[in-house]
């Protein structure tokens, strides 16, 4: 495991820790697990970007036909 320095607010800090305790936790913890769900939506977004890029290149509409109006496309 590797130590980190980081710079944060005096009175954030205070309150973290307190956040932590009345979690029954450490700060430490809380922020490894902080960095591991980060990590996570990081994967999980660029997972879904490719899922939604691949459906849009297999997808056989095409929009060339169609010939929209400004309110058109704003009709309420």
């Amino acid at each position: 495991m590797t130590n980190v320095t980081i710079s944060i607010e005096e009175e954030d800090l205070r309150q973290a820790r307190i956040v932590a305790l009345q979690q029954g936790s450490s700060l430490n913890a809380a922020i490894r697990e902080f960095v591991k769900s980060y990590i996570g939506n990081t994967k999980r977004y660029s997972q879904a970007t490719e899922r939604i890029l691949e459906k849009a290149e297999q997808s056989q509409f095409s929009s060339e036909e169609c010939e929209w109006t400004r309110e058109d496309l704003y009709e309420r």
